[in-house]
C-alpha cells in the first residue's frame, strides 16, 4: 500500500496545485483506484476507474455529471507536460515523437496534439498539446502465480510461451511479474521497447523486475533481441507486443540459438493468432512450448485457456 502511495503522490506532482489538491482531498480507498487522470484543454478534469470515466470536483468527490467541474486550462496542459519532460523538452525527442514518457515512480504520461511530420511521413514531434493521460504505475505481485504453476516454470524449467490477450487485459502486468519471480533464478533480458514493464528511471528500473534481470530500455525488439542473445548470454528473453516480421525474425534467431522466450501478442482468441500474418511459420517451427489466452471483462488478467503446440 505504501508503495502505490508514493507511485500516486509522484503522478500528482505533475499537476499544478489546484488540480491536485482534489486527490490530496479523497479517501485513500479511492485515490487507490483511480488507473488513470486526464487532462483535456478547455474541457475537464476527469480519472478513469477500471472501464470508467468521472468527472472530479475540487472537494475530490467524483461525479458523473459535469457541473461543478474542474476545468483544464492550456497552463494546466503545460506544466504537466514540462514537468513530465523534466523541463527539457529537446532531450526526449523520441518520447514526444512516440507520446509518451515514463516519469519517478513508473506512471506512464501520454499526450496528443498535432503531429509534426518529417519527410517520410512519421511523427517527428508534437506541438499544441490538447490532451494528456497520467497513467498510475501498478504492480501486482502475484498476478504471475497461476501461471507459473501451472506451466511448472519454477520447479521444471523455462518454457517458450506466448500470451494472447484483447487491450487492457493484463498481459503487461503479468510479464511484469513474471520478470520479478523468474528474475530471481534465471538471467533474464527484457526487451522493454515500450518501457511499460521496468518503468526505468534515469537508469534504474522503478518496478521490481528481478535481480538477474537486464533491461533494454526502449530498443525496438528486432535490435533488442538480437542484441541481448550477443552481449547478456540470457538464459530467458521475455518482451512485450510481438508481431511484425522483424519481430519474428528475431525470435526465431533466439529461439535457434537455445534461448527461451515469453512474449505477449494482441489477439482475442488463440485461432485469430494462428492467421496473423508472419505467426503460422513461427507456430510451425515450434517456436512456442504453449499459448495462453487470457480472459476479460470480471476474468481480467486470469488465465482463461491453455494451449500446448
Amino acid at each position: 500500500m505504501s508503495e502505490q502511495k508514493s507511485k500516486l503522490d509522484k503522478a500528482m506532482k505533475l499537476l499544478t496545485p489546484k488540480l491536485a489538491q482534489p486527490f490530496y482531498n479523497m479517501s485513500n480507498k479511492k485515490r487507490f483506484s483511480i488507473n488513470e487522470i486526464r487532462l483535456r484543454n478547455k474541457r475537464y478534469l476527469t480519472i478513469v476507474i477500471g472501464e470508467d470515466e468521472f468527472y472530479i470536483l475540487s472537494d475530490g468527490s467524483i461525479s458523473r455529471d459535469c457541473k461543478n467541474v474542474l476545468k483544464i486550462t492550456e497552463e494546466d496542459i503545460d506544466y504537466t507536460y514540462k514537468t513530465a519532460l523534466r523541463n527539457t523538452i529537446y532531450s526526449f525527442k523520441r518520447e514526444i515523437s512516440l507520446g509518451y514518457i515514463i516519469t519517478e515512480g513508473g506512471n506512464r504520461v501520454g499526450f496528443c496534439g498535432t503531429a509534426v511530420l518529417d519527410d517520410r511521413g512519421k511523427n517527428d514531434t508534437l506541438k499544441n498539446i490538447s490532451g494528456i493521460s497520467i497513467r498510475i504505475a501498478r504492480e501486482v505481485f502475484g498476478a504471475a502465480d497461476d501461471l507459473i504453476n501451472k506451466l511448472g516454470l519454477l520447479e521444471d524449467g523455462i518454457k517458450n510461451v506466448l500470451i494472447l490477450g484483447s487491450p487492457s487485459s493484463g498481459k503487461t502486468t503479468l510479464l511484469r511479474d513474471l520478470c520479478r519471480q523468474l528474475g530471481m533464478r534465471k538471467r533474464i533480458s527484457l526487451i522493454d521497447e515500450k518501457n511499460e514493464i521496468s518503468a526505468t528511471f534515469k537508469s534504474a528500473a522503478q518496478n521490481d523486475i528481478g535481480n538477474f534481470t537486464d533491461v533494454f530500455d526502449s530498443y525496438t525488439k528486432y535490435y533488442g533481441i538480437l542484441s541481448a542473445v550477443k552481449i547478456m548470454s540470457p538464459q530467458l528473453i521475455i518482451c512485450d507486443e510481438i508481431g511484425t516480421k522483424d519481430d519474428l525474425e528475431a525470435l526465431d534467431y533466439a529461439v535457434n540459438s537455445g534461448v527461451k522466450i515469453i512474449a505477449t501478442m494482441h489477439s482475442s482468441s488463440i485461432d485469430d493468432a494462428f492467421k496473423k500474418p508472419y505467426m503460422k511459420e513461427l507456430f510451425s517451427r515450434k517456436a512456442f512450448d504453449y499459448i495462453v489466452l487470457l480472459g476479460t471483462g470480471t476474468d481480467l488478467g486470469k488465465i482463461f485457456s491453455i494451449r500446448k503446440i
